[in-house]
Order: C-alpha cells, then structure tokens, then sequence
C-alpha cells in the first residue's frame, strides 16, 4: 500500500476495474439506498377514525437481503446471499423489487416472465407485470410490498403474493420520487397517492404531485410532505398537503417551497403570490408576502428576505431581527455581516451590534459560537462573540467542540482549542482531517507514511503506516494496513473486535505478526498463519491473506478459496462464498475460480 492512500477516509465506494472482463461475474444490489445492505422504506396505511384520515407508517429498514443480481458479460441471474446460484445468467433485464422476497422479474428480447427461487414461474394469471418505480428518476428505486400491471389497457397493483391491492383502473402508477411508500396513481388525467394497500393517502384531484424533498438520516422520507397542483385560467396554482396528508394550503399560490429545517418536524414553507413572497409555519403566516425573495439559512436558523435589492433577516417565530435595508450581507452561525452606505457592521443572531470590523468572507461552522472569518490576503481568523484568533492561517477548519484544524504558513496543520486560543497538537502534519460521523482526528505525516489517531480529548490512541481508516456500518471505524488492523469507536477510543461485533462466530486476533481465528469465548479455531484477515461479515464470509494474494475462509473456519488471488484494490475485500463484493452505486462480484491467479 502507498502512502498516498492514507487519507482518504472510505465508504467502500470501490474501483470498478473488474468491470470490462468478461470472465468476471457481478452482482449488481437491486436497490441503491443511503446504506447498500440498508434500505429505509415506509409504507403507509390508512384507516379512517372520526371522519379523518390517520396515517400509520411502518419502517423497513431491517429489510434483509437475501438475494442479489448476477451478471456475466451481457447477460444477468440471480444468487443468494450464500453465493448459491438461483437462476443462470441468460436474461436482458431483472428486476427485484424486494431483495428479501424470492420475485423475480426476468426479460428477454422475446418475453417478461416472473420467477421464483425454484426457477418455477409465478405470477402468470396477471399480464404485463413490472417493479413499481419513480417516473422521472435516475435510480432504480422500486417499491418493496407491490407490483403493477396491466388488463384492458389500464394498470393496478397486485402485492408479492399475487394478491390484487387495486383492480386496474388507473392511467399511469409510479413511486414518488423522494417518498418510498407513495404510490402515485393517474385515473381520468388526475392524480393521486396510494399507500401499498391502495388506500389514499391523497385523493384524485390534482394536475401534478411532488415530494417536498424533506430527509432526515435516521427516518428517511417518513416525514415528507406533497406539493400539489392544479391548472388555473392564470397558470398553475399550488397548494401543500403534510405526511399525515392533511392539507396545510390550499392550491392558490405561485409557488411553494419547503425550507428545509431539518430538526423540525413542523414544515416551514416559502409561498409566492402575485409575485410576492411570504414564510407559512405550518398553516400560520409568519412572515408577510411582500418580498421578491427569500432564503432560509439553515445553520444559523435564519430566514433572509430581499426587497428592492435591499436584505433583512427574521427568526423562524417570524421575529424580525434585522430590518431591510443592507446592500450586502454574509451570515455564519451565530453572527450576521452587513453592509450599509459603504459602512459594514457585525451583528449577532438576536440583532445586537458586535463590532465593526470587515471581514472579506465568512464561513460557517458547525458550532453556531463561532465563525471563520477571510481577510483580503486569503488569511484565515476564528472568531466569536469574545475570541478573535487571528495567526495568519492559510487554512482553518472545524473540527469538534471548541477544536479547530489549521495550517500555517509552512503548510503544515495542527489543531487549536478556540476557547483558550491554545494550540493543542503541533503543527507537523501534512494534514488534519476529522473523520466524518466521529469525534477523533487522522493526523498524516504524508513524508514518512504514518497516521496518528487522535481521540476527541486530543490524545495520540494510534499511530500505524501506510494506513487506512474506514467508517463501518455500525457507528465504530477501522484503521487497516497492509499487515495490522485496529477498531476505533467515535470518540477515537481504540476496542476490541468483540464490542464492534458481539456476535460473530469467529474472531481474527493476531500472535507473533500473524492473524488466525478464535471463538466468542477466546478458543482458537484457525491457527495463526495469514498475514491479515478481515473479519467475517454479515454473509458468514471472511477474507484470508498470504503474502499479497487473498483467499475466502466461511464461519466454521473452512477454507472456501484458497489465498491465490492477488487482488488489485488496496481497500479491504469483502467475499460472498467464492465471489469478490464490491459495494458502490452498484454491488458486483468477481468469481475467485473463474478469474486468473496472479
């Protein structure tokens, strides 16, 4: 491994470089999600209570997946999560709408059919059945719980079971873009939203519907809400209806827009009419629609609003804290540049004057106390309300709490705390990055090829060459090389394999420089013979290592694959039974036996 590999920090966005061999079989993961092994999906139901529509969400995100699209040259088939072959690779197109579900659906040039597990076709009282999708997206994105097709020249929806969830009366039916879960359906021009058990969500009465892009990590769409329309003699008018499809305006404006708060539930929406612009809370107007424009800040929490080239700025309770009549502005956190008549002033968030200094540019942090300031020599500054340190950084960035990553003016980085303007760790590092998600630095001396790891109370845990770090799906990271691994948890503490995986199996530990394996309770089961291993992953597989060449070994310690095979990828692998996983946009292997040994 070089040491310019060191600072790239991975999400196993891999190399596609098996992809122009022929002898290479690939699978590719039928649905790209946020996490490729998980997929948030919500599905709606509806039930009527007192005359109003309650919307139930349910959460699949443990879907599992059990099965995974094969492919060899042109042609595609399907495994399983075992590397077992389920159906030859001989089709133009498949589709698996649910990766937990044994449906397939398998297209030639001559014929659609769909299959199971067995290879036996299902499904064959219904024509013209297709994976639900979004109409207008890029991705492959499909419904999990539903299917669609056709009789009479209409379409409807039958589950995975084959059991009918509408008859089929509607024009059109795609996925909502942005909002798994909602079907959107088109029956006599109009359209509407449909929940996986045909139940509205949103009735047949508007000319378009859209999602109103609102994400949160930990609950996906759930809470997304629908920006509708309807043609008018004037042009197209809009209106808003919530997740819980209550409808918050009525279609009647120019224009709407969700400010995108994204530690609120309640929508905030930017409105237009006759040309004029205004900010609703939910259903009450808080800002008035007499501005030509509005932006929503989301860092600071601020909505600036321009009328005749002139800005203001009100809070989310539609307080205003700056009236409008600034030329220029720039705004950070806590703080609020503007300038006026040539003059330029500094403000805080509640409108209270700070000073009077100008700064060229302001760049936000994630600590609202502080912002960077840029001066007119490029020169980087930190200030807030009570600091101004100011050393003639070339580069400043935040780090966590009151830490600060810089470089000088010999291009070497260190970090310094902001609240005592003390640095804390040396300026002798080519570079200081925070490891996204945590709270721990990689310190990169790029000269000699060694990374420190630095804990959140800025102690050294780490130092390893020519290394890797690697965030894992389960909240810890892991610093790998070439011969040595590590797991690190997000405040840079390092642990054992045990805590990062409480339930494996096997467990790799390492004695005299080489690896092996040991059971759950310390009782060695592969002895220590391989230059690195990797752990076993969610499959049940395990990569081995002798020399540069790599080899497959399963849970009970049975060598798959013998270590043959020079791979060429820097990044730890990851085996599905003989196959090479490489996780990206798209998931594809490369069968071990089948390819040349190096």
């Amino acid at each position: 491994m070089s040491g310019r590999n060191n600072r790239i920090v991975r999400n196993r966005d891999r190399s596609s470089h098996f992809l122009g061999n022929t002898k290479i079989l690939k699978i590719i993961a039928s649905v790209i999600a946020i996490d490729l092994l998980v997929v948030i999906v919500i599905v709606f139901f509806i039930r009527e209570k007192e005359d109003k529509k309650i919307v139930c969400f349910v959460d699949n995100s443990n879907i599992s997946y059990e099965y995974f699209l094969l492919t060899s040259g042109e042609k595609l088939g399907v495994i399983d999560k075992k590397g077992n072959l389920i159906l030859d690779a001989k089709y133009d197109q498949i589709d698996i709408p649910n990766p937990s579900k044994p449906v397939f659906i398998c297209k030639t040039a001559e014929e659609t059919r769909i299959l199971n597990e067995k290879n036996e076709e299902i499904l064959k009282q219904y024509e013209d059945i297709e994976a639900v999708k979004p109409s207008t997206s890029v991705d492959n994105e499909m419904e999990k719980q539903v299917l669609k097709y056709k009789k009479n020249g209409l379409y409807g929806l039958i589950d995975l079971e084959g059991n009918v969830v509408t008859e089929a009366i509607y024009q059109e039916i795609s996925s909502l873009n942005d909002k798994p879960g909602s079907i959107l359906v088109k029956k006599d021009e109009k359209y509407g939203i449909v929940d996986a058990n045909g139940n509205y969500v949103i009735d047949l009465a508007y000319d378009s519907i859209t999602s109103d892009g609102y994400y949160l990590p930990n609950i996906s769409y759930e809470k997304t809400g629908y920006i509708v329309a309807k043609k008018a003699s004037d042009g197209i008018n809009f209106g808003y209806i919530n997740y819980e499809g209550e409808c918050l305006l009525d279609t009647k404006y120019e224009s709407i827009e969700r400010a995108l708060k994204y530690d609120e539930d309640t929508p905030y929406l930017i409105v237009m009419q006759k040309g004029k612009k205004g900010v609703f809370k939910n259903t009450k107007k808080i800002i008035d629609l007499n501005y030509q424009s509005i932006h929503y800040s989301e860092l600071s929490k601020v909505f600036v609003v321009e009328k005749n080239g002139k800005y203001g700025f009100y809070k989310t309770n539609g307080k205003s804290i700056l009236k409008p009549e600034y030329t220029q502005y720039s705004i950070a956190g806590n703080y609020i540049s503007v300038e006026k008549d040539g003059e330029k002033k500094l403000f805080d968030i509640n409108g209270n004057l700070v000073n009077t200094t100008s700064y060229t540019k302001m760049i936000e942090t994630e600590n609202p106390a502080y912002f960077i300031a840029e001066d007119e020599n490029g020169y980087h500054s930190i200030i807030s309300k009570d600091i101004n340190i100011d050393k003639k950084y070339s580069q400043v960035s935040y780090a966590f709490d009151n830490y600060f990553i810089f470089t000088d003016e010999n291009s070497k980085s260190g970090v310094v705390n902001a609240a005592i303007n003390e640095i804390e760790i040396e300026p002798k590092y080519d570079f200081v990055i925070l490891i996204e998600g945590t709270c721990f630095l990689q310190a990169v001396d790029g000269m000699n090829g060694y990374t420190d790891i630095y804990s959140n109370k800025l102690e050294k845990v780490l130092t390893m060459k020519d290394c890797i770090v690697e965030n894992l799906e389960n909240g810890y990271s892991i610093v790998y090389s070439g011969t040595d691994m590590k797991y690190i948890n997000q405040n840079g503490e390092i642990v054992e394999n045990t805590e990062v995986y409480p339930d494996k199996q096997l467990y790799s530990f390492k004695q005299n420089d080489k690896w092996g394996f040991s059971d759950s309770n310390g009782k060695i089961v592969v002895q220590c013979q391989y230059d690195l291993v990797t752990e076993l992953n969610e499959y049940g597989f395990c990569g081995i290592k002798k020399g540069e060449k790599w080899g497959v070994m399963n849970e009970r310690g049975e060598v798959i694959v013998e270590p043959n095979y020079k791979l060429d990828t820097y990044f730890f692998p990851e085996f599905i039974g003989k196959y090479l996983l490489n996780k990206s946009e798209t998931t594809y292997c490369e069968d071990l036996e089948k390819g040349e040994k190096k």
